[in-house]
């Protein structure tokens, strides 16, 4: 039965991949890094030959990562929530698939735990999501935005102590930095 589930949601999630090229993934890329719109140029483009540097071992994942931005940006603007949990299920898989490939070395760790501990939130799965974001804490103590997108979690969850002791730690690992100066200020 296990096996049925996951060709079943593997294939939907391929399927949704597909429906996003369909979309014309291509020409909807504004909002994109400039690396996913020279990724959509071709792995073999000279655009996109000048990132493998970047990416060193990940780049060839690259366009999962694309794959799963560009769901993140459907998934915050989509008011149909099926449609949304489709989205924010794509962009758990994406990032979940990159994560195997991108190791605390990696350039993308800190944004992709960010982006998954965000999905993960925002599909219900709390624990999970916090899980992310003190990962990226962890191991990149001075990454803020981390510290900031935890501080938010906490406060739709209505836990707002945690949220400011989290940004507190924060601005002992960063002091000054303004996103949680900001959102300390709020609280």
């Amino acid at each position: 039965m296990r096996a049925i589930q996951f060709v079943l949601v593997t294939l939907f999630l391929l399927w949704n991949n597909l429906a996003a090229a369909d979309e014309g993934w291509q020409q909807n890329t504004q909002l994109l890094p400039q690396y996913c719109k020279d990724r959509a140029k071709g792995s073999q483009s000279p655009e996109f030959n000048k990132w493998r540097g970047t990416f060193g071992e990940v780049a060839v994942h690259i366009h999962h990562y694309c794959d799963g931005l560009y769901a993140e940006q459907k998934a915050r603007v989509s008011t149909n929530p099926q449609e949304r949990n489709r989205w924010l299920e794509n962009v758990i898989h994406e990032m979940l698939y990159v994560g195997k490939h991108c190791g605390t070395g990696c350039v993308l760790f800190p944004e992709l735990h960010c982006r998954l501990g965000w999905a993960l939130g925002e599909s219900g799965q709390v624990a999970e999501a916090i899980e992310q974001f003190q990962l990226v804490i962890r191991t990149r103590p001075k990454y803020s935005p981390a510290y900031a997108k935890l501080s938010d979690l906490y406060v739709k969850i209505k836990m707002p102590d945690e949220a400011k002791n989290v940004l507190e730690e924060g601005l002992k690992a960063r002091p000054g930095t303004h996103m949680l100066q900001r959102r300390l200020k709020q609280l």
